[in-house]
């Protein structure tokens, strides 16, 4: 599976994304996330990005309404991925754009993500 939850802690979602990102699997891990933060309130989200080949360009990803709605409910966005995604994450995810703390780090930065995002 190109989206999955590999760990749902207290207030921290983590997510492992590989091969090509779908929009449906993406609203899917939105659903995720709504449920977390209806019984814990503010979370973080932790994307290890492996294998990763990019966004599926015939889906619609136009859609910001799970940003526009919940964002005051995420307090930070740490993502670990291959260097050459950094820049499309960071566009993709609206770093800059939104109130929430969006970090990109590479995988040997791995344990740096996880220190920066508890």
């Amino acid at each position: 599976m190109p989206c999955e939850i590999i760990e749902k802690g207290e207030d921290l979602i983590t997510l492992k994304i590989s091969g090509l990102l779908k929009r449906a699997e993406i609203v899917q891990m939105e659903k995720a996330a709504i449920e977390v933060m209806g019984s814990v309130g503010k979370i973080k989200i932790f994307i290890i990005a492996e294998n990763f080949q990019g966004w599926d360009k015939k889906d619609n990803w136009e859609d910001v309404s799970f940003q526009a709605q919940y964002d005051r409910q995420i307090d930070k966005i740490a993502i670990v991925g291959e260097k050459r995604w950094q820049e499309l994450a960071e566009m993709f995810t609206g770093k800059g754009l939104r109130s929430v703390d969006i970090r990109y780090f590479t995988p040997s930065d791995t344990a740096a993500a996880r220190a920066w995002i508890k």
